[in-house]
């Protein structure tokens, strides 16, 4: 029937014409027709399996496929293409089991054949797995329609992955026994790992490939690296293929993925039980080495980590070569670092003469000929580090970063270390065998080595830094040793150490300072230290370098911010103020006297206390200082010469006239003074000899009592000075000592025997110099230990020079761990303080909380002790500024 539609007219386009066909009728394929159908497909399965594809219509096969499918005969192609390809698999395999039983890989301790014999199984298993992939291509590209219709509609396997499943079955988990290459494979047997199966006598042949590379006896390695690749390829897609659908009435898989069960754990096992062995082996060896390494048949840790790193690596690149699985490798290396590091890292660290403890002594020790450690452009002052041991050290870090907990043992070792150094210079120090400066250079020479081992060998790593800190604070903080020390050593570089220093070399000692300072805790005791320190240099225009001394005080006030640091700003303003004000004063001397009738700055004085003097005016120079910034010490002023108190009193005059509201208090026991001797003429000469002797304030007030005596004694020089006792012992002895013996000691000995000691002008005195500077003894050289000897001296004493008013400055003596009394009075002020103002914010803390916040507010200053912390809250809560609470008596409370 036909149906036409259009217009008329020879502008029209042409009818278009639908034809109606009638169905065609469905015509179902029997049985038998189907069996036939499937024939054709069986045999050009054969053919495939024949490498005679070429002869094939696959448009054809795929049609005759599709139509058994269409036709209700899925179950029919499903089972037979299973079945064809079981067949062909079973044959394969055959082949592969008789070369497993007539080589010699059944026994992995037989040697029968050569390298390349040897391996045959692997490479016939690898070969039919290529050839049974590239089947299983054809087979699924003929079958694909089934694939997608009738598999997932009945929880099949696709083809692709049934080929799969049937070569694990009956190629791989075929039993050695089964000679039977026709038939089905058993049933219910998954046993590929078994020793009687073929996949376990190929996994055998696997680890001794494996085995024989490591230990480099592997002939053809590249070749039989590829021929290992392509077998853990083909045990990875295996493995995939469990987890297609299960094909019902032919059995799960059980058990684990093929990959897993018949390679990796064995491979892993096989590699941890090779590595124990040789470790073990090795450190054995490695006992009985030491620094010389195998030169005498001896074997060293640092051959062993040598040896240990190279293991890794190659273990890395085999690992890369077999084209392991990520979790495969990882757990390679993991295993391999547990054998040969983890296992034996304490032992590694401890080994004597040449673990990492043993190779850090060395370092810590620097033996003549190691290398300097670079100290900044020139390379002076370089503390020399043994850079070849550091390297070895790096190398044990580097192979022990790889297993991180094994870290902490490098750390231990370098804490004590540290701390056993350490020890040894504060006993050092304690004995008197190293002075306090000395003390100071150790622990700075300690850390220039230690700093190199954390950075170089540690690699800057933040916990080893923690850890080196640590050590360094545990045994600097143990009392307030290092605090002093430190000071004097300071001080020891500031007053000549810097002097003629570039910037550069200035900038880089006192970084050093600041680094230990760091360390410390009691950073208020190095204060009261430094504070001392600096007022003696700054009064006695000791100070080698200004600029140093600037640049100090700034690193300081950057460490510990603007209040630790404003008392000694202070001393420094007050030193120059005045400077400012005795310029001032000379310019007032210089226009009083062009006024007077005399004229001349230098002319008789109006003052009758002159008088001894010649009636001329001691021109004195003052240093006024702050009493709030300086130290203190509460000295009785001794009696000064007349000329002296003279020229004092007139610029006090002069000072409260222009300053007022301001009272003066003068520190005698501070302050030089020039003082002329004229001594007989030498023999031969009618000049008299002429010294200007540069003295103390107290030793200036001594020498002049001897122009009106030639023979005084102890009692009679203290009632007429009033200078405390031990230092008029001190000063006096100075003056008797064997280079300056200006006065001569009665008695016998290096100390003065009493009161009644007598002490007689030394006419004979001599000085190739005209100016002479007169050094004062320490006070345990003045009490009788040491004194550097007895003399004889003249005095004629001349003008007293200038003398100072200020604060005296208390020096401490060198490395006493006492904390100064000032010091724990100043925390006593400073812990009160913090806790009223904690507790005036919070109203109400429990005592933990107060102990912990005290704690951090001070420790810029001090670290208190919890007890130190308790008696301070007793002591307020008695003053009634705090309370405790009456429901829990750790709790305070603060009283408005």
């Amino acid at each position: 029937m036909s149906y036409h539609r259009g217009g008329s007219g020879s502008g029209q386009p042409p009818r278009k014409q639908f034809t109606i066909k009638p169905f065609r009728s469905y015509t179902q394929m029997d049985a038998s027709v189907a069996r036939s159908t499937f024939a054709s497909l069986a045999s050009a399965m054969d053919e495939i399996h024949n490498r005679n594809a070429s002869t094939l219509s696959f448009e054809e096969l795929y049609r005759n496929a599709y139509n058994l499918v269409l036709h209700k005969h899925g179950a029919l192609l499903y089972d037979g293409v299973r079945d064809r390809l079981a067949h062909h698999l079973r044959a394969s395999g055959g082949r592969l089991v008789r070369l497993a039983r007539e080589g010699d890989a059944l026994d992995p301790s037989a040697a029968s054949g050569g390298g390349s014999q040897r391996y045959r199984l692997l490479e016939e298993t690898v070969a039919a797995w290529r050839e049974h992939r590239v089947t299983m291509v054809m087979v699924r590209d003929i079958f694909m329609y089934m694939d997608r219709t009738y598999v997932p509609q009945n929880r099949k396997r696709p083809v692709y992955d049934l080929g799969l499943h049937l070569f694990r079955r009956v190629v791989w988990e075929r039993d050695v026994d089964d000679l039977d290459d026709g038939g089905t494979p058993p049933e219910g047997k998954s046993g590929g790992g078994d020793a009687s199966t073929l996949g376990g006598a190929a996994g055998r042949l696997i680890l001794r490939a494996v085995r024989e590379d490591r230990l480099g006896r592997l002939d053809d390695a590249p070749q039989r690296s590829a021929l290992l690749r392509s077998l853990v390829h083909m045990l990875l897609e295996l493995a995939h293929s469990r987890s297609g659908g299960d094909d019902p009435g032919r059995g799960g898989d059980g058990g684990a993925p093929v990959y897993e069960r018949d390679f990796e754990e064995a491979f892993l096992g096989e590699t941890q039980e090779f590595y124990r062995v040789e470790s073990s082996g090795r450190l054995s060896d490695a006992a009985s080495g030491g620094m010389g390494g195998p030169s005498g048949g001896r074997y060293s840790a640092m051959e062993y980590v040598r040896g240990a790193q190279s293991r890794l690596a190659e273990e890395d690149r085999r690992a890369q070569a077999l084209d392991l699985p990520t979790p495969t490798r990882s757990a390679l290396l993991r295993i391999a670092e547990t054998e040969l590091i983890d296992r034996h890292a304490r032992t590694l660290v401890d080994m004597e003469g040449s673990g990492f403890a043993a190779v850090l002594r060395v370092v810590a020790t620097s033996p003549a000929g190691a290398s300097a450690a670079a100290a900044g452009g020139d390379g002076r002052d370089a503390v020399p580090v043994d850079r070849e041991r550091i390297a070895d050290l790096g190398r044990m870090y580097d192979l022990f970063s790889r297993v991180p907990s094994s870290v902490n043992h490098l750390r231990d070792a370098l804490g004590e270390r540290i701390r056993a150094d350490g020890r040894a210079l504060v006993r050092d120090q304690e004995g008197g065998a190293s002075p306090p400066a000395a003390f100071v250079r150790g622990v700075l020479a300690m850390r220039e080595r230690f700093a190199a081992v954390v950075t170089d060998a540690m690699g800057g790593e933040k916990r080893a830094q923690k850890r080196m800190r640590e050590a360094f604070e545990d045994f600097l903080n143990a009392d307030a040793r290092a605090a002093n020390c430190l000071a004097v050593y300071v001080d020891e570089l500031l007053r000549g150490g810097l002097r003629g220093a570039d910037e550069r070399r200035v900038a880089r000692e006192l970084d050093r300072v600041i680094v230990v300072f760091r360390y410390l805790s009691d950073k208020d005791v190095f204060e009261a230290y430094y504070k001392s320190h600096l007022a003696k240099r700054l009064l006695g225009g000791k100070s080698g370098n200004e600029e140093a001394e600037k640049a100090m005080v700034s690193l300081l006030k950057a460490e510990c911010g603007y209040q630790f640091t404003s008392k000694l700003e202070g001393m420094f303003n007050d030193m120059r103020i005045s400077r400012e004000t005795a310029e001032k004063y000379r310019s007032h001397k210089r226009a009083v006297a062009s006024s007077n009738a005399g004229g001349a700055g230098g002319g008789a004085s109006s003052d009758e206390r002159d008088a001894s003097n010649g009636g001329r005016a001691v021109d004195v120079e003052v240093s006024v200082l702050s009493n709030s910034h300086w130290p203190t010490q509460a000295v009785a002023m001794c009696t000064l010469p007349p000329p002296v108190e003279a020229a004092m009193d007139r610029f006090q005059r002069y000072y409260l006239s222009n300053y007022t509201g301001r009272k003066l208090a003068w520190q005698t026991s501070t302050g030089t003074a020039e003082v002329r001797a004229t001594l007989p003429p030498a023999k031969g000469s009618g000049r008299p000899r002429r010294h200007d002797l540069t003295v103390t304030t107290y030793q200036m007030c001594i020498l002049v009592l001897f122009n009106d005596a030639d023979v005084l004694t102890l009692a009679e020089i203290r009632d007429r000075t009033h200078i405390p006792e031990d230092e008029l012992r001190r000063h006096l002895v100075s003056l008797c000592t064997p280079k300056h013996r200006i006065l001569r000691k009665g008695s016998k000995g290096k100390f003065i025997s009493g009161d009644s000691d007598t002490f007689t002008y030394n006419a004979d005195y001599t000085s190739k110099m005209t100016k002479v500077k007169v050094p004062t003894v320490s006070m345990r050289d003045a009490g009788g230990g040491t004194a550097p000897g007895a003399g004889s001296g003249p005095s004629s004493a001349g003008a007293a020079g200038p003398a100072a008013a200020g604060s005296a400055a208390p020096g401490a003596a060198g490395g006493a761990p006492s904390i100064p009394p000032s010091v724990e009075e100043d925390r006593r002020h400073l812990l009160e303080a913090s806790i009223v103002r904690i507790m005036k914010a919070r109203k109400t803390s429990s005592h933990n909380d107060l102990v912990a916040e005290v704690t951090r507010q001070l420790s810029g200053r001090f670290v208190p002790s919890p007890q130190f912390v308790k008696k301070r809250v007793e002591s307020l809560i008695e003053r009634e500024y705090l309370e405790r609470d009456e429901g829990d008596r750790r709790v305070y409370k603060y009283v408005a």
